[in-house]
C-alpha cells in the first residue's frame, strides 16, 4: 500500500511538471504571459502565451513520463495504460519532431531525426492511425493526418471513483489557486471590454475592442487548458465487453495451444513460436493491422495467461480538459469565430484544424490592417491648392 502510494504521488509530481512542457507555442512571437490586470493589449497573433522552455529540462521530463509509461504497459495492459503511453509519446513527437512548423505552418514529413522514427514507430505499433504519429509521417497537409484526427472530440473532465479511469491525476488537482485569480480578473476586464464594445458607435472602435477581446482570451486559454490528457474510450465496453475484448483468431489459436502445455514444458514450444511472430512481424513492416497482431502474439507466447491486450481500434478518442477550459473553448469559438487559439486549444497545437486556423487568421488580421490603413488615409486632411490666385 505504501509502495503504491509512493507511485502515485511521483505520477502526481510528474503531471504537476507537465503543466509547463505542454503549454502551446505556435507562431511564437511573444514569449512572456501578460498580466491579466494590466490594460488590455492588442495581440499580433493569437495563441502565444506560452512561457519561454528549458528544453532540456523539458525533454527529461518527457523521456520520463514515457519510460513509467511502458513500465506501466508491461505489468498492466489496460485501455487506460495505453492512452497514457499514447499521451506520453505523442508529447515527445508534439515537442520535438515537427520542426519550426509552429513559425512556417508547414510541415511535409516524414521525420529524420532518429529518435522522432523510433517513437512514431513505436506509437503507430501500440496505436495504428494515431493522429499524431500519422501527421508526422505523411505531413500536415495529408488526407491521412486530416482522416486521423477526424474522430477527436474534446470533453471536461468529470472527477471518478476509480483513480485508474482519470485519464491524468493533474486534472484531479486543477488550477492553482494563483491560476484562478489570473482567470477570475481576466474575467472582470472582459466584462469591461465587452461593455465597452456595446457601447461604441464606430467601427474603429469596435475593432479595437475585439482586439482587447481576443487577447484576454488567448490569455485566458493559456491559463485554463494547461492540462490535457488523452483518454480512450471503448463504445462496445457496456453493451457487449465479450466482443469488445474478441482477440483475432491467430492470436486466440496460440494461446489456447500454449495453456494446453503445462508451463514447466512451454519454453522450447514457446521460442519456436516467437521466431515465427518476429518473422510476421519483420514482414508486416507496411500493414499496421497486421502488425498489431503480430505483436498482440507475441505477447500471448511471453504470457498466455494474461488476457488480450487492448487496442486503439474502435475506440473513441478524446481530450479530455478541465470544465474551465472546456467553457472558454466555447465561448470564444462562438463569440470570435477569426480567433484560432480555441480551435488549437479543442485539437492540439500541431492539428492540420489548429494550422489551417492560424493561417485563417493571419488572412484576417490582413484585412484588419488593410481597412485600418485606408480610414487613416481617409482621415488625413487634402492639401489645399499652393496657387492662391492668379
Amino acid at each position: 500500500m505504501i509502495k503504491a502510494s509512493k507511485i502515485l504521488v511521483l505520477d502526481l509530481v510528474v503531471a504537476l511538471s507537465i503543466f509547463f512542457i505542454s503549454l502551446p507555442y505556435a507562431h511564437c512571437q511573444s514569449t512572456t504571459n501578460p498580466q491579466p490586470d494590466a490594460a488590455p493589449k492588442r495581440s499580433p497573433s493569437a495563441g502565444t502565451q506560452a512561457p519561454r522552455l528549458d528544453l532540456h529540462k523539458a525533454l527529461s521530463i518527457t523521456d520520463l513520463k514515457i519510460e513509467m509509461a511502458e513500465s506501466t504497459w508491461k505489468v498492466r495492459q489496460t485501455l487506460p495504460v495505453l492512452a497514457e503511453l499514447a499521451n506520453a509519446l505523442e508529447g515527445y513527437l508534439n515537442q520535438n519532431c515537427f520542426g519550426n512548423m509552429p513559425q512556417t505552418l508547414a510541415y511535409a514529413g516524414p521525420p529524420t531525426n532518429p529518435d522522432c522514427i523510433a517513437r512514431m514507430e513505436r506509437l503507430l505499433d501500440l496505436y495504428p492511425n494515431n493522429p499524431v504519429a500519422t501527421c508526422l509521417r505523411d505531413g500536415i497537409e495529408a488526407q491521412s493526418c486530416s482522416d486521423a484526427y477526424r474522430g477527436q472530440s474534446m470533453k471536461q473532465f468529470v472527477p471518478s471513483s476509480s483513480v485508474e479511469n482519470t485519464p491524468d491525476p493533474a486534472l484531479r488537482v486543477g488550477l492553482s489557486a494563483q491560476d484562478n485569480e489570473k482567470l477570475k480578473a481576466i474575467n472582470e476586464t472582459l466584462s469591461k471590454v465587452n461593455t465597452d464594445y456595446q457601447s461604441a458607435t464606430t467601427n474603429v472602435d469596435k475593432q479595437k475592442h475585439t482586439d482587447d477581446a481576443m487577447h484576454l482570451y488567448d490569455q485566458a486559454l493559456s491559463i485554463a487548458c494547461k492540462i490535457v490528457a488523452l483518454q480512450l474510450e471503448d463504445p462496445l465496453a457496456d453493451k457487449n465487453a465479450a466482443a469488445a475484448n474478441r482477440e483475432d483468431s491467430s492470436v486466440r489459436e496460440v494461446r489456447e495451444k500454449l495453456l494446453k502445455i503445462p508451463p514447466a514444458l512451454r519454453a522450447d514450444y514457446q521460442n519456436k513460436l516467437m521466431t515465427e511472430a518476429e518473422e510476421e512481424l519483420a514482414r508486416a513492416k507496411d500493414s499496421p493491422s497486421k502488425r498489431q497482431i503480430a505483436l498482440q502474439k507475441i505477447a500471448a507466447i511471453q504470457d498466455p495467461d494474461t488476457k488480450t491486450i487492448p487496442t486503439s481500434t474502435g475506440k473513441i478518442r478524446y481530450r479530455v480538459v478541465l470544465p474551465e477550459c472546456y467553457d472558454l473553448v466555447g465561448k470564444a469559438s462562438v463569440l470570435l469565430p477569426n480567433l484560432p487559439s480555441p480551435t488549437c486549444h479543442r485539437d492540439g497545437w500541431q492539428s492540420p484544424q489548429c494550422i489551417q486556423a492560424i493561417k485563417k487568421w493571419h488572412a484576417y488580421r490582413a484585412q484588419v490592417e488593410e481597412r485600418k490603413r485606408k480610414t487613416e488615409k481617409r482621415a488625413v486632411p487634402t492639401a489645399g491648392s499652393q496657387i492662391s490666385s492668379f
